[in-house]
């Protein structure tokens, strides 16, 4: 069997160099198409870095993938973009795990809401699977077109999931969440951001943010119901990571909700949930691909703290678990070294 070819669209940014220093280290493709709007005509050496296995290339123009010879195509783009490339690589054949937010939503009216533009591929909505691995492995294993979750709802629902049958009716659900500067993206945090920041803390789009409607469309679709939801981001003065705060009014209070975070992951290997008692810290899951929760109840409240790095189970090396899915390899191929 020979190695899949694979390309990425949007390589320069801080998830598009992630993702290429984890294909690094996998044998079993070859990275052989690269594109990066501000890039075009480059080379990969020059503008990055050297690679071990990652060949010496040129940047091309987004539209040039479609005439390639690849087997998957990774874009880690802004939203509003890809919607115009996709349709034309799954007519030729060519499997895509996007990073951004095209294809995330099921209803292209909901789409518009959060991003305010009409959907140009609205017809290949509702084909999208969900990249969650942990809540949508099977589907994801005969996907064609894998929407990769944003880094907030990733954390936020692998936290919330769990109990989500012991919520109560028409729920409402405090999210709390914070994260590092890299998750603004290279050129804000490049014009100036990271100096703002030093020092800092602030809270940010407290009014909206389009992750709630990421996570409120997939929850209600699991719950048969559409939850209430105050989100609240805040950037922290770090680089890296993200840390979510989830409260949560449960019914049946009565239960050993640890015992129940504990079966629903045990056969996860990148989501752990700490011993009773311990908190999750940022050190501990940045440069890995792991999730960590943990759970504190109070009455019919319900507090579940989750951790993670936004760059990588937040995006890219969730990415690469889906790809890992598609591609029949181990689902760890490549990220057992995070």
């Amino acid at each position: 069997m020979g190695k899949s070819k694979v390309g990425i669209i949007g390589a320069t940014g801080y998830v598009g160099v992630e993702l290429l220093n984890l294909l690094d280290l996998k044998t079993d493709l070859e990275v052989s198409f690269l594109s990066s709007s501000n890039s075009i005509g480059e080379n990969l050496y020059e503008k990055i870095k050297p690679f071990n296995n990652i060949k010496d290339q040129k940047f091309f123009p987004a539209e040039a993938a479609i005439e390639e010879n690849l087997d998957y195509v990774f874009f880690t783009t802004q939203h509003n973009f890809s919607m115009d490339i996709v349709p034309s690589l799954l007519r030729k054949k060519i499997r895509v795990i996007d990073l951004s937010a095209d294809f995330r939503f099921s209803d292209p009216n909901l789409w518009q809401q959060a991003y305010e533009d009409k959907h140009r591929a609205a017809d290949l909505l509702k084909k999208a699977v969900y990249g969650l691995p942990e809540l949508e492995r099977e589907k994801i294993k005969d996907a064609d077109l894998v929407a990769v979750p944003g880094c907030y709802p990733t954390a936020s629902l692998l936290g919330i999931i769990p109990v989500v049958d012991y919520l109560e009716k028409e729920p409402q659900i405090i999210l709390d969440v914070k994260s590092g500067i890299s998750g603004a993206g290279r050129q804000k945090v490049e014009n100036e951001l990271a100096d703002k920041i030093e020092n800092n803390f602030t809270a940010y789009s407290p009014e909206f943010h389009r992750h709630q409607s990421e996570i409120s469309h997939f929850l209600e679709k699991q719950l048969g119901s559409n939850p209430f939801i105050i989100f609240t981001p805040h950037l922290i003065p770090t680089f890296r990571g993200e840390y979510v705060t989830c409260y949560l009014k449960i019914e049946k209070q009565e239960k050993d909700f640890q015992e129940i975070y504990e079966n629903f992951y045990k056969k996860e290997k990148f989501v752990r949930v700490l011993p009773k008692g311990t908190i999750p810290e940022l050190k501990k899951v940045q440069n890995t691909n792991f999730c960590d929760i943990s759970i504190f109840k109070k009455k019919n409240i319900l507090t579940v703290h989750i951790a993670i790095d936004n760059l990588l189970k937040g995006a890219a090396s969730q990415a690469v678990q889906c790809l890992n899915l598609m591609s029949g390899v181990k689902e760890d191929s490549g990220l057992n070294l995070l």
